[in-house]
């Protein structure tokens, strides 16, 4: 059944649903009369940002790098960038579906495919001049951005050591709050002494460009070639970024394998190279425990079944990363 809702969004881009499936929360995918699949997308961003988005994208499609779910202006469905509901609201995209597969984590080939489409689209934004207004602009932004993080971290782990032993999350903090403060000043430290200020400066003046959740479930792999998708979180930032996320997302609860990370790099080394310091500033955001953080910035305004769910995965947080230091020694041979 075809809500009027979406029924309407569909008409503002032309086209007329012949099937519908609710893909998630404000994802759909429609199937039009002429047999064409879409996804319609709610976007939680102010059209200044979209608009930006759809700027940088198009300008990357006529550098070539084409492999890219996002509109095309020239097809009636891609004429307008967006449709709102009649009494207003949070604006939809409408983008091609693209039919094919998601990328195995476990697959060394996938991961280095994936890799490989990673490194085009960075070269593809460095090769388009790229508009700044409306941009989300990480350059520069990553002391301040982490330090903050520790600074809740540490007022988390400090309560929970004066509470005694109060709830499960206080009785976690204090068995492993220490060693997540380890990783948070050892992220800073490397940091620190890394060549993070000078890369800013030079891809200031590059305009690189990051995808900014780069992990396997935004790759489909299909008989023409790999496509990237959801551009929601697209920013400025360091190469760097994107390729934590890839692996991250490819390691996690995998056991922290260095293969899966080798293939992450090789894929990407056989399109563009690495440097030293890139593989300093991957380290960085690794070795910062940012799901831990994450989990607790909700945690004191949580009730308390989102408290209990929140201590669960912050249990199996530590359970998966405990590896991790391992991981990254290793990972640092790399070079």
């Amino acid at each position: 059944m075809i809500s009027q809702q979406v029924n309407l969004l569909a008409q503002v881009f032309k086209v007329k649903i012949n099937h519908m499936r609710i893909v998630k929360s404000g994802v759909y995918r429609l199937i039009s009369t002429d047999g064409k699949q879409h996804c319609l997308k709610k976007m939680s961003y102010t059209l200044r940002r979209l608009r930006w988005m759809d700027q940088v994208l198009r300008r990357i499609r006529r550098q070539g790098f084409t492999n890219i779910a996002w509109r095309n202006p020239f097809e009636q469905s891609g004429r307008h960038l967006y449709a709102i509901r009649p009494r207003g609201g949070t604006p939809y995209i409408l983008t091609p579906w693209i039919n094919g597969r998601s990328p195995s984590p476990t697959s060394q080939k996938d991961i280095k495919v994936c890799a490989a489409t990673l490194a085009r689209f960075h070269l593809a934004s460095r090769k388009a001049l790229l508009p700044r207004s409306g941009a989300l602009n990480m350059l520069r932004k990553w002391p301040s951005l982490l330090q903050a993080r520790e600074a809740l971290l540490k007022k988390q782990i400090n309560k929970a050591k004066r509470n005694g032993h109060g709830s499960p999350m206080d009785r976690l903090l204090q068995v492993h709050g220490d060693s997540l403060l380890q990783r948070s000043q050892e992220a800073l430290r490397i940091l620190r002494r890394s060549n993070y200020k000078a890369m800013c400066k030079e891809a200031v003046d590059s305009g690189t460009l990051c995808h900014g959740d780069s992990g396997p479930k935004n790759f489909v792999l299909t008989p023409s070639g790999t496509y990237m998708i959801d551009f929601e979180t697209l920013r400025f930032d360091l190469r760097a970024y994107d390729l934590f996320r890839m692996i991250r997302l490819s390691c996690k609860n995998k056991g922290w394998k260095l293969s899966t990370a080798r293939s992450v790099l090789d894929g990407y080394q056989s399109v563009s190279k690495l440097e030293r310091s890139d593989i300093e500033l991957i380290k960085v955001w690794l070795q910062f425990p940012n799901k831990a953080f994450k989990l607790l910035s909700r945690y004191d305004r949580s009730k308390a079944e989102g408290k209990r769910k929140i201590e669960k995965g912050l249990e199996k947080v530590i359970a998966d990363e405990r590896h991790i230091i391992s991981f990254l020694h290793k990972l640092s041979q790399y070079v």
